[in-house]
């Protein structure tokens, strides 16, 4: 997946029980922490999609592999 990098993530300010938030900007740091995590799975999700393809192509080379080496060795 190709796509504009999102911005670098701020650490998490630590917020005691019941405080409110730390910053008025908090709703756009929320914002961007939400697109972050978005393009995050996404680019996980396509990882992982691309694995599983490449796995089944090993996989039936594999197996062609197998049937040229038994029919090789029924020749024999």
């Amino acid at each position: 997946m190709t796509g504009p990098l999102p911005p670098p993530r701020n650490e998490r300010p630590t917020v005691t029980r019941g405080a409110p938030p730390a910053s008025p900007g908090g709703a756009s740091q929320n914002a961007a922490q939400h697109q972050a995590f978005d393009f995050e799975a996404a680019e996980r999700a396509e990882i992982a999609r691309e694995h599983e393809v490449l796995q089944a192509l090993l996989m039936a080379f594999l197996k062609n592999e197998d049937e040229i080496t038994k029919k090789w060795i029924s020749l024999i």
